[in-house]
This record gives structure tokens, C-alpha cells and sequence, in this order.
């Protein structure tokens, strides 16, 4: 039997709904990335396992920062160091950016870091661990460069290139598995979509279309576990083998509010693979809704509702359906500071949402506009204005506080 412990999506760099941590200089939701990560390596050093499998999306982007590239470093060296093997497959977040510059993770295979392999191609693999060896069949985040040439993209249609990167990938995947050995353990790891998977608020930050792969062509007899990636909502879609998203390791946004998060720890063998989800101390995010429309005191209506959720160290958005007569006994600074006094990490936002308010938000912008107003709170302050719902309102922040990065 072999022990493996399962990662993906770790996201390290996302920085939304935080601030800069003054005893360390780190962003906060940087560390509790940082941490979770930790808490996974903890677990998996503690039950001994003998190889780590993390399945794509190491960073936020495909161009992390150096302070994100060496934090990812300490842990990797931590795993090294206590001689348990590193397998890491590339995602859409990982992949490099345009042709002839390197990916995120590739100068872990550039210098050669002992236990740790890097997969960013479709490939078997071999590793040697101190419980005997393992064969990876590896299929990471492709793209239509990747598996086609120029001449073969120039005249085809869109859903014709679909289709033939879906026949490749289904032939790889078909011919590796039958050449494998079948007295060795095998997985198959991918980054990706699988017919049937139930997706979330990670499209927001999807960089790329998805190509989505049949759950028959990974389900071979000669699979004994199927490691996958990219979906952030831990879900199994078959158990012969296991076929098995962890999540990713901390929540995004709202859209992740009720997922928990985690990481998998897998008894591998030829005879009957087990395996179990593991839950992370995840950030809490706490969404809190309040109509006080019928209510003669709107605002001990709303302090009612708050004292009804335990905001400790949460991330915090309060939306408040009020009529216009109401907005003078609403005061959002009273708001704020119950949310602070009962220990709220981070107040995303107070909404009162009064459907004669349009005319005055969008005044609201033309002042902050005068005033130096950022392009994010402007998009904040538009999505409000329109009255957008406060969770699509929430993937649309994360999506441009990812583009905002990148500038």
C-alpha cells in the first residue's frame, strides 16, 4: 500500500477581502492560503504518506510574484527535506503565458530540486517511493497550441478543434493505460473538467475554455485512482476507481461560502484503493441578509440579525432591503462597528438596497470620481447602483481584482 496525500487549486497570491499583515509584511488572506497549505503538509507528514500529489493551480496566475514563488518554495523544501516525493501537475494557472517563456512551476525541473517532478505534458511517469513505485499517467491543462499545429488550427472550426483535442487526449489516455504495469499502483492525474462535475464560482477565474473529457475514458481497468484538479467543490464522480476532486484549499469568494474545503489522503493499492476528504480550517465567509421593509425599528432589526451569526475572524458582507423612508435610522457605521466588535476578520461590504436609490449611487460615483476614484470601486459602486446580485456581484470583484493584478 502506498499513502498519498491529494492537493489542488492552492491559489497562492489571491489577495481579495484582506489587508497587509504588519508583523510579517504578508497580505493576510496570503497567509491564510500560506496556512492552509500547512495545515495539508502537517497532515500528510503526521500519517506518513509517501508521495504528494498536487494537481495544478499552484498560484493565482500565471505570473506570481517572488515573495508567492518563495513561500511555495519553503513548502516544497519542507516536503523534500523529509524525503516524501512531490508530483505537480500544471493547470490553467500554471501554464506559461504566451510560447517560449516558462511556466510558473518549471525551475523546480530546471534545477533539478531532488523528489519533486514537474508535469506539464501529457506523459507517464514513474516515481520511487520508499513504499514502493508509482505510475502517474500525467494530463495536464491543454491548450489548442499544445496538442495541434498552426496549420491544422488555421482551417478548422472551433468545434472541430474540440473534438480532435478530445480524440487525442481519449487516445493517450487509452494507449498509456494499457501499456501500464499492472502489478504497480497507477493513478492518472488531470487538470480539468470531467463530464458530470459540478462547477462553481471558480469559472469566475477560469483563464481559458474548458475542455471537457468523458468520465468513461479515465474509468480504466488499470487506473487504481483518478487525482483530480481545477473544480474547487470536493466531489467524488465514481469510486471504480476513485475518481476524486479535493477542492481547493481556502475559499475564493461568497460563491464558496457553504463548499468546505480540503485535501484527500489515499490508500493506494491494486487490491481496493480507499480514500477520505480531510477539511481545512478554511476562512469563513459569512453572507447576512436582512429585510427590515415591515419593521418599526429597522435598525434593531438589523442588529438582531447579526447577533444570529458568529462573524468571528469571518469575512463579512451585510445586505440590508430597506424602503427609502428607512435609510434615515440606518446608519451604516453602526453596522460596521457591531460586525468589528464581535470580531469580524473583514467587513466586505454593507449594502442598503432601496430600489429609488439608483439616481444618488450613480451621483455617488461622479464625487469619488473627482475624487480619485479607483477603477474597482467604481465597478463596486456600478454593480450596486444596478442592484446586482451580491453573489455575482462578488464573482465579478474577484474576476477584476485578478485582472487588476496582472496590470
Amino acid at each position: 500500500m502506498i499513502k498519498l496525500l491529494h492537493l489542488a487549486d492552492l491559489h497562492i497570491g489571491i489577495e481579495n477581502y484582506g489587508r497587509i499583515d504588519p508583523a510579517t509584511g504578508l497580505h493576510t488572506r496570503l497567509l491564510d492560503y500560506l496556512a492552509r497549505l500547512d495545515e495539508a503538509i502537517d497532515l500528510g507528514l503526521e500519517e506518513e504518506v509517501d508521495l504528494v500529489l498536487i494537481a495544478g493551480d499552484i498560484y493565482k496566475n500565471r505570473t506570481p510574484n517572488p515573495t508567492h514563488q518563495r513561500e511555495f518554495a519553503r513548502r516544497i523544501r519542507r516536503l523534500s527535506g523529509a524525503g516524501v516525493p512531490v508530483f505537480i501537475l500544471t493547470g490553467n494557472h500554471d501554464i506559461s503565458p504566451s510560447i517560449g517563456r516558462a511556466h510558473s512551476v518549471e525551475i523546480f525541473g530546471t534545477l533539478g530540486v531532488e523528489g519533486v517532478t514537474v508535469a506539464d505534458r501529457p506523459k507517464l511517469h514513474r516515481i520511487d517511493t520508499r513504499s514502493g513505485p508509482v505510475q502517474i499517467i500525467a494530463v495536464p491543462w491543454v491548450t489548442r497550441h499544445s496538442l495541434m499545429t498552426r496549420e491544422e488550427l488555421r482551417l478548422a472550426s472551433f468545434g472541430e478543434i474540440e473534438a480532435e483535442l478530445r480524440k487525442r487526449l481519449d487516445a493517450f489516455i487509452e494507449n498509456t493505460a494499457d501499456r501500464l504495469d499492472r502489478d504497480i499502483p497507477a493513478i492518472l492525474t488531470l487538470h480539468g473538467t470531467l463530464d458530470g462535475a459540478q462547477v462553481g464560482a471558480e469559472r469566475s477565474i477560469t483563464l481559458g475554455q474548458d475542455l471537457t473529457l468523458s468520465r468513461s475514458v479515465v474509468s480504466h481497468a488499470a487506473i487504481d485512482y483518478v487525482a483530480l484538479g481545477h473544480i474547487h467543490k470536493h466531489q467524488s464522480l465514481g469510486e471504480h476507481p476513485p475518481i476524486v476532486y479535493p477542492g481547493s484549499i481556502e475559499r475564493i469568494d461568497f460563491g464558496e461560502r457553504q463548499e468546505d474545503k480540503g485535501c484527500v489522503l489515499v490508500e493506494l493499492s491494486k487490491a481496493a484503493t480507499r480514500w477520505q476528504f480531510h477539511k481545512l480550517a478554511a476562512r469563513p465567509f459569512i453572507s447576512i441578509d436582512v429585510d427590515v421593509r415591515r419593521s418599526s425599528d429597522p435598525q434593531g432589526r438589523v442588529s438582531h440579525a447579526l447577533g444570529r451569526h458568529n462573524v468571528e475572524d469571518a469575512v463579512v458582507r451585510v445586505e440590508v432591503k430597506a424602503t427609502q423612508e428607512q435609510t434615515t435610522t440606518l446608519h451604516e457605521e453602526t453596522i460596521r462597528a457591531e460586525l468589528e466588535a464581535a470580531g469580524a476578520f473583514v467587513i466586505a461590504a454593507i449594502v442598503i438596497d432601496v430600489e429609488r436609490e439608483t439616481r444618488g449611487r450613480f451621483g455617488d460615483v461622479g464625487r469619488e470620481l473627482r475624487d480619485g476614484l479607483t477603477p474597482r470601486r467604481a465597478l463596486e459602486l456600478y454593480l450596486q447602483a444596478k442592484h446586482t446580485d451580491p453573489d455575482r456581484m462578488s464573482v465579478l470583484l474577484t474576476a477584476a481584482d485578478e485582472l487588476l493584478a496582472q496590470e
